[in-house]
């Protein structure tokens, strides 16, 4: 396979929610999930077109617009400074509400005001080092393109894409290091920074979009596993991109592999 390494300048604070879970409490990935990454990298073939994203507005049945099948996007991870910084917001009770955003407010407020507070977490990161596989170097050609656009990254937040080093081979490799993603859980023996639900998209009947097309991806659900963030160097399998070590049972899981293995 061949690796492409995207380089990603946050402008803001980052959202990226941790779900089941996260409701009040609103907990954040310390990284870019790799379906996350692959949902802004749609969004920025959209901008190098100047397409408009599609109307976002959903029911019963969400549509999905991310890369085809032929690129498997890891997601994107701090490379430079960052933490995740936790605060408390005001938010409103019901989505329903109607005094919580006026502007101007007349006479007596509401009983409890519409208000409840959260907990909310965003990553501070200086920049983010992604990656993006596919089995012909040529296909991974249309990304050089990119350099330069920028669009909403998360649940809240905004990057742009600073700079996409040229495509190499990559095959798996055994190495003791420290991987920069995350792990399958149970293959992982060395200390950890945390654990997380990772994601997959469940594919339906239907052929994929090219990324430039505003058609929705065929995609019907997502399928998961927990992995963990490493914490220290250990004994692990995977490949070495601009100095950094990425896990390959991420990558088997992503392509539809059991539990990462």
């Amino acid at each position: 396979m061949y690796a492409l390494a995207l380089r990603l300048r946050p402008t803001s604070a980052l959202t990226f929610r941790v779900l089941p879970g996260s409701i009040l409490d609103i907990a954040t990935y310390p990284f870019v999930p790799p379906t996350t990454l692959s949902g802004w990298l749609r969004r920025l073939f959209w901008a190098k077109r100047g397409l408009e994203p599609p109307d976002l507005k959903e029911g019963n049945a969400p549509r999905f617009y991310v890369l085809p099948r032929r690129y498997l996007p890891l997601g994107a991870y701090p490379i430079e400074g960052w933490r995740v910084h936790r605060t408390y917001r005001h938010g409103p009770r019901s989505f329903g509400h109607r005094e919580f955003s006026r502007l101007r407010r007349e006479g007596k407020p509401p009983k409890g005001g519409d208000l409840q507070l959260h907990t909310w977490e965003y990553l501070l990161a200086e920049a983010l080092l992604g990656a993006v596989l596919a089995e012909r170097e040529e296909d991974l050609q249309a990304f050089r393109e990119l350099e330069g656009y920028g669009a909403k990254l998360g649940k809240e937040g905004f990057a742009y894409l600073e700079a996409v080093r040229s495509p190499v081979a990559v095959t798996p490799e055994e190495a003791q290091a420290q991987p920069l993603t995350p792990v399958w859980a149970e293959g992982w023996a060395g200390p950890i920074q945390g654990a997380y639900p990772l994601y997959r998209f469940h594919y339906g009947k239907g052929k994929d979009p090219e990324p430039e097309s505003l058609d929705p991806s065929p995609i019907q659900g997502y399928e998961g596993a927990y992995f963990v963030l490493p914490g220290a160097p250990d004994q692990a399998r995977g490949f070495f991109l601009e100095g950094e070590f990425f896990a390959w049972d991420l990558l088997e899981f992503l392509k539809g592999g059991a539990h990462g293995g």
